[in-house]
């Protein structure tokens, strides 16, 4: 486990220096998990079994989008596939979901990998908040570019994605180091998502959060601590989210139109490739304009939809969106069952990893995030609540048949 929890605390972090270093044939971060997905399958070997999820809605769904993505990848490249980006980054997903199925099959392994999932998201964003303190004096309206903790967009699709699920966290009974851990984590998320400044970003937060208040106890209140939270984001320094959407300047118009003409340039390719699309990684932004045809200085549509619909068409765009469906839906069952159970903790996660799930939906809109390791760890997580949640019930009543028995 101390390998899988090395793993997760990276994924957050991969342009740090360390892990980018090539060693070998790959870098570190790659040989992390070569060693988790062999431990995996040491684990599987011992048990006997695999963890049985293809049952569940988003593992169908996954193992389909999975089969079609490497099937675009060979059928258009043939065997150079295999040294191809788009085939490595969709291997390297696979792994991931093998990794955390696999290792993350109880409450403890659960509790732990979302304090080092949270604990990482906080270290990049100290990496966010020392850049922008570095340069904000140098450069008039400085705006981090991201540095290790990769593109600001990238980094503030990440937070969107698990500080909902830091707040849901605290809403639980946990220990007091716990809490002082995820109250420190959030000061630090926030910080940073204010000097990534992402306007994407920040409206899938405030959809994320919204969705967060409306299913927690307490509503009135938890809205004045979000209220409380967010305040910064809209009166920080210069170069702020909300200064970007109300007052754009050239630049923020430019990539505004530039994402206008990805968008058309994707539609059109899609129009020409409704069913399998271009090939996974084969999609090129052109647009025609003025009677001639210009390749637009990007490589991808910067909508994930729109960018799956370019590249694998429909057959690639409708299991995308059952992965993302199907574990809202499962998550919603998952909160139900536990609010039976009064299993609190279980509750909360699930909680707010829907509430995240939702945020990213909306910032996905805005940025092409299929090859985001952070979004598919979030998605793949999700699948073990079902497998821990039916073990706590069956814990629970296995105690109460024991007590029952030494009653009678």
């Amino acid at each position: 486990m101390i390998l899988f929890y090395i793993l997760i605390f990276c994924l957050p972090i991969p342009k740090h220096q360390i892990l980018s270093l090539q060693l070998g044939p790959v870098t570190v971060l790659k040989w992390f998990g070569i060693l988790c997905l062999l431990a995996a399958i040491f684990q599987m070997l011992r048990t006997g079994s695999c963890p049985p999820l293809s049952r569940l809605i988003p593992s169908g769904w996954y193992l389909l989008f999975f089969v079609i993505a490497v099937g675009s990848c060979v059928v258009h490249d043939g065997l150079s596939a295999f040294g191809q980006g788009a085939f490595m980054y969709t291997l390297s997903a696979f792994s991931l979901y093998i990794v955390t199925t696999t290792m993350v099959s109880d409450s403890k392994s659960l509790r732990w990998t979302v304090l080092v999932a949270l604990g990482s998201i906080a270290w990049g964003s100290l990496y966010v908040i020392r850049q922008w303190q570095q340069y904000h004096s140098v450069y008039p309206g400085f705006r981090t570019w991201g540095g290790l903790s990769d593109d600001p967009n990238y980094y503030a699709v990440t937070v969107v994605l698990w500080l909902p699920l830091v707040l849901a966290w605290l809403m639980s009974k946990r220990p007091r180091w716990e809490k002082w851990f995820c109250t420190g984590s959030i000061c630090v998320m926030l910080l940073g998502f204010m000097f990534a400044a992402s306007r994407g970003g920040f409206l899938g937060l405030l959809g994320a959060l919204l969705f967060l208040i409306w299913n927690s106890r307490n509503r009135l209140r938890n809205f004045t601590v979000v209220a409380v939270l967010l305040l910064p984001l809209f009166i920080g320094p210069r170069q702020s989210v909300l200064d970007r959407l109300i007052n754009p300047d050239a630049s923020d118009q430019e990539s505004s139109n530039y994402r206008l003409q990805l968008w058309e340039a994707a539609e059109n390719s899609f129009l020409q490739h409704p069913i399998f699309g271009v090939g996974m990684g084969h999609y090129v932004p052109k647009i025609h304009k003025n009677g001639a045809e210009i390749v637009l200085p990007f490589h991808v549509a910067h909508n994930t939809y729109i960018d799956l619909t370019a590249d694998l068409g429909l057959v690639g765009l409708i299991p995308f969106l059952g992965i993302l469906i199907g574990s809202l839906i499962n998550l919603q069952r998952i909160r139900r069952r536990a609010a039976t159970t009064d299993n609190l903790p279980v509750r909360q996660i699930v909680l707010g990893l829907q509430a995240g799930l939702i945020g990213y939906m909306i910032c996905a809109f805005f940025l092409s995030t299929i090859w985001l390791q952070v979004m598919w760890f979030a998605v793949f997580l999700s699948m073990c609540l079902t497998r821990i949640e039916r073990l706590k019930v069956a814990k629970i009543a296995g105690q109460e048949a024991t007590l029952v028995a030494s009653v009678a």
